[in-house]
């Protein structure tokens, strides 16, 4: 590249960095933090205003505060240019009561807060590419887990992000048929293994190359099934290990070595939401507190357990989860029949799953208050053809309109191109308040400025590089 080549270059980038600054000013206030939650760290100081030629430099703005943390340190004087005098610090704004953050395009009905942003969670459900088998792999099949299968993975997660999606719902284990888990000879868990460390750590990088987040499922209902033989391989039941104290600590201390693997990437960032338990209320039998209708378990082929012992499983898991990792936390509710089960265990927002069958009483278009719930309410589990007779975009855009959280069908691997492309259309539709990168969100909310000449192209997020300046103001209307 020639010199003056490089030179426009730079200025190119330059005015493209000033572009995403003047359009990224939108502020909400986040709650402060929950009681018993350690503070975070000073907010960052606020630096001082740059001064115009003669004039005054600007006053530092406020520090920014994480939620409940202490007060942020206040931004240094401006220096004055020639004639100018010094501009004044910011001063820190105080955490104990919730703080400020830069948000760019806030979900403006329903939303899961994450990282200071409010978004409406639209993704995806992957849910595998191994069944069982993605986090540890089954070596007597000759099946691999991600860090063995990365091309493959890293093609369908490209494939969802190109369509939309933000968010990736992912199963660990839904049963213990494959090595990610070890057991002694009394089917007491020890500990992770086959490949299973380098499968998350892998499972991250790939999100991050592919500008995803995930939110992993660590169980199924499906691992209630008796401990039994599966085509040549000895799979534990997990029903002894929720009723029985010593094997469900084991259990959580599986759990938090988990945790403690994602916590140590580099990539840990990439690591939204958990998902404690997929449809557990297919495994329980009775009823539980909370006047929900009796549970309907598949007696026939899982071992069932009481909704007390449940409950108890699910609020050690969460513990555990808590004790080493900053990511949110739900359980995946089967159906809005059974909405309160997981109200008293210390989840983030709800997760409820909606077929046919749910919505002939318990119908897509009931708002979120219908069910009394004191959390943001995602739709996780919906099928990509819609309910009954409704396509799936009135579906998706009843639950925007009437304040749900978010939206994830159900499964990226059997979509068909038509279900795709109805999952794109409303990705393109609300770009920025369904996306949690920063950068990206940036980006989709500077299309909106006025000083912006034209909006991109609907989905399209344009390159910053491909900028252009006329007349003093940045151009992105070409950008691709």
């Amino acid at each position: 590249m020639s010199p003056a080549n490089n030179t426009n270059s730079w200025l190119l980038i330059g005015a493209a960095v000033l572009l995403a600054v003047a359009c990224s000013s939108t502020t909400t206030s986040e709650p402060g933090a929950a009681a018993g939650a350690p503070a975070s760290d000073a907010g960052d100081a606020a630096s001082g205003g740059s001064s115009g030629d003669g004039s005054a430099g600007a006053g530092g703005t406020a520090g920014a505060v994480a939620t409940g943390g202490s007060a942020g340190a206040g931004g240094t004087a401006g220096a004055g240019a020639t004639g100018g005098s010094a501009g004044a610090a910011g001063s820190g704004a105080g955490g104990s009561a919730g703080s400020p953050c830069d948000d760019p395009c806030p979900a403006p009905n329903g939303g899961v807060t994450w990282q200071c942003k409010k978004r409406f969670l639209y993704g995806v459900n992957y849910a595998w590419n191994v069944f069982g088998g993605d986090f540890g792999g089954v070596p007597q099949w000759g099946q691999h887990g991600v860090s063995n299968n990365a091309g493959a993975v890293s093609a369908d997660l490209a494939d969802m992000r190109a369509h939309g999606a933000g968010t990736i719902r992912w199963w660990m284990f839904p049963d213990f048929r494959g090595a990610g888990v070890t057991f002694d000879a009394s089917d007491t868990p020890t500990g992770l293994g086959g490949t299973a460390v380098a499968d998350i750590d892998k499972a991250l990088e790939l999100a991050e190359q592919n500008d995803v987040y995930l939110m992993l499922t660590l169980f199924s209902f499906d691992a209630f099934k008796p401990t039994g033989d599966v085509s040549g391989i000895r799979v534990p039941g997990i029903a002894p290990m929720v009723t029985d104290d010593a094997r469900r600590a084991a259990l959580m201390q599986v759990v938090r070595q988990v945790a403690q693997t994602v916590e140590a990437s580099p990539y840990a960032h990439r690591m939204m939401a958990w998902d404690v338990i997929n449809e557990p209320e297919w495994a329980i039998s009775g009823t539980d507190p909370y006047a929900d209708p009796a549970f309907t378990p598949d007696a026939s082929s899982l071992q069932t357990v009481t909704f007390s012992q449940m409950e108890t499983f699910v609020k050690d898991a969460i513990s555990a989860l808590r004790g080493e990792s900053s990511a949110l936390v739900t359980v995946g509710g089967a159906a809005a029949k059974w909405a309160r089960d997981w109200s008293q265990v210390d989840v983030d927002f709800y997760s409820l799953h909606i077929y046919d069958w749910v919505d002939q009483y318990w119908p897509y278009s009931d708002p979120p208050g219908t069910y009394g719930l004191s959390k943001p309410i995602v739709m996780q589990e919906m099928a990509f053809d819609g309910l009954s007779g409704t396509p799936y975009g009135t579906v998706v855009q009843s639950f925007w309109d009437t304040g749900y959280a978010g939206a994830m069908p159900w499964m990226w691997t059997e979509a068909s191109a038509a279900n795709k492309s109805a999952f794109k259309a409303f990705a393109d539709q609300h770009g920025c308040e369904t996306v949690y990168s920063h950068a990206v969100a940036n980006l989709l909310a500077a299309s909106a400025h006025p000083f912006c000449r034209a909006a991109p192209v609907p989905g399209v997020i344009p390159s910053l590089r491909r900028c252009r300046v006329l007349d003093g103001v940045p151009d992105c209307s070409g950008a691709r």
